[in-house]
């Protein structure tokens, strides 16, 4: 089952987007910043990483410059 890291400050938009996406199948993890979503994507090596630009503690932008810089999880697929 395909894996989906869904990153978003908004908890009612995490909530409506993992929804919906787990109705499609996938296996969704989430977390509510960029911070909390670089452990999640260590720990669940996610095939997708769905993200928000504006968080706390971690931008979007910031997240993605460490998640390149990580060899466990540079190559993982990234929508902003």
């Amino acid at each position: 089952m395909t894996k989906i890291l869904l990153v978003e400050d908004d908890s009612n938009l995490r909530e409506i987007y993992g929804i919906r996406l787990e109705a499609e199948g996938y296996n969704i993890f989430s977390a509510s910043d960029g911070e909390e979503a670089l452990a999640v994507a260590v720990r669940e090596h996610p095939d997708l990483i769905i993200t928000d630009v504006m968080m706390p503690k971690i931008s979007g932008f910031d997240m993605l410059d460490i998640l390149r810089s990580t060899p466990e999880t540079k190559n993982i697929k990234v929508i902003v």
